[in-house]
């Protein structure tokens, strides 16, 4: 029986899930409950996600790739990625004021 489950991932024919009373990742039939399997033991594991690179799209390049004079995205601090990461935000740190020209920080 398994009682205290952490973070939970769908992949193909099984849930993905920690046991958080032996720190295990367990794998699960999504379909019927049945045939759970002990894949790992971690230290500390609170949440699990599943990465498979076939439904990984390609990023060749993004709007926060370091331009010729080493800033990110041309930011001059900071540079955040939109969702679709061709679009890109620029940032300040703390004690700083971005620029009008909404890439260099002041």
């Amino acid at each position: 029986q398994i009682r205290h489950l952490c973070g939970l991932a769908v992949f193909e024919n099984y849930l993905y899930t920690v046991n958080s009373d032996n720190l295990s990742i367990l794998r699960i039939n999504r379909y019927n409950g049945t045939d759970v399997q002990s894949l790992a033991r971690l230290d500390n594991a609170k949440e699990i996600r599943v990465y498979q690179k076939r439904t990984q799209t390609a990023v060749r390049s993004h709007a926060c790739e370091v331009d010729p004079y080493g800033m990110p995205g041309g930011c001059s601090h900071i540079c955040l990625l939109s969702s679709n990461y061709k679009a890109r935000t620029c940032r300040c740190r703390t004690g700083f004021i971005l620029g009008s020209d909404g890439r260099s920080c002041k």
